[in-house]
């Protein structure tokens, strides 16, 4: 039963690795990194099995195959490339095209082609990259359109460049990145820019900081290489057999994710946890990549319940607990 369900989702996902391929073929003919939405249309084999000899003649072939697909190429500065569905154009507005801009301003170090290879690679690994490249600590919800990324760099690219394409390959995926303070950003739906606040607490010289490798991180799975699309797929699969077990067996509410994540704010803020009612089924992703005062770590704590709709309550005086983010309003 589990080889039979593998099998039929990689028949699924056939027409799909097709216009991968096609791409890949594309960038390397251009020499530009293509940043796209992991699902387009398919192109058929044969465009790239019979390419004219002349580059030029091979771009404009397969950039004529696309069109026909209803893909459209937009063209990113000397360094990037941007493939998207006609329809999803005017979503460009959400990442501005700023190649040129980068490309302009960079200075003379860079980072080797090829250095970030994304084939299907599951989302919270390219996030955890993302997170140790720009060096901010992520809040996010644990519900973002896109479950994996493609992006490969083909050329050279500075370090802003490299930032640059993750956060317009999530845009286009239809995740958005905020950049909130010096050390965190926010990840977001697309559709929740405008709702995303951004209240860091300022630097505090001299403030003691926490080591992020002894700070709990809460439901995050080991990071790593990106997975292979069987690896992906196996794991998939083993998430939703565990969802369903975890639903038919709920585990000890002091083990629920937003339990262990109320315990630490409540051990940080001198505070006695209680126990929350109707959050069997809430997911939390938590997981500290810089060093931050205690105060930056109450606020991403506060931050992250805050994305996924939920917020720390206080019961009295010396107790808080956690609940929907609706308790918190009522009590304004």
């Amino acid at each position: 039963m589990h080889r039979i369900l593998i099998l039929t989702l990689i028949a699924c996902l056939v027409p799909f690795l097709a216009s991968a391929d096609t791409l890949s073929v594309y960038a390397s003919l251009t020499g530009k990194t293509v940043l796209m939405p992991s699902a387009l249309p398919a192109v058929p084999d044969s465009v790239v099995s019979d390419l004219p000899s002349d580059p030029t003649e091979a771009i404009a072939k397969i950039e004529n195959a696309l069109a026909e697909k209803g893909i459209t190429v937009v063209q990113d500065g000397p360094h990037f490339v941007r493939v998207v569905r006609n329809e999803g154009r005017d979503a460009l507005t959400n990442a501005p095209l700023r190649g040129a801009e980068l490309a302009a301003s960079r200075g003379s170090e860079t980072m080797p082609a090829g250095m970030i290879d994304f084939v299907n690679a599951d989302l919270n690994q390219v996030l955890s990259i993302y997170a140790m490249m720009s060096q901010r600590t992520i809040l996010r919800s644990t519900i973002l359109p896109a479950s994996t990324i493609r992006l490969k760099t083909q050329g050279a690219l500075s370090k802003e460049e490299v930032l640059y394409a993750f956060a317009t390959a999530l845009a286009l995926n239809g995740i958005c990145l905020v950049d909130d303070g010096t050390s965190f950003v926010q990840i977001v739906p697309v559709s929740r820019r405008d709702q995303v606040k951004t209240r860091a607490p300022k630097p505090e010289p001299g403030a003691k900081l926490f080591d992020p490798k002894k700070v709990p991180s809460v439901g995050v799975l080991p990071s790593g290489r990106p997975l292979t699309e069987m690896e992906r797929l196996e794991q998939e699969f083993d998430r939703l057999r565990k969802s369903f077990y975890d639903f038919m067996h709920l585990p000890d509410p002091s083990r629920r994710p937003a339990s262990r994540l109320l315990g630490l704010y409540a051990d940080l803020a001198g505070k006695t946890p209680v126990a929350s009612q109707n959050l069997d089924g809430t997911g939390i992703w938590f997981h500290v990549e810089t060093p931050l005062t205690k105060s930056e770590l109450l606020y991403a704590i506060e931050t992250t319940f805050l994305l996924n709709n939920l917020a720390i309550i206080p019961v009295d005086e010396h107790k808080i607990r956690v609940g929907h983010i609706s308790e918190l309003r009522k009590g304004d």
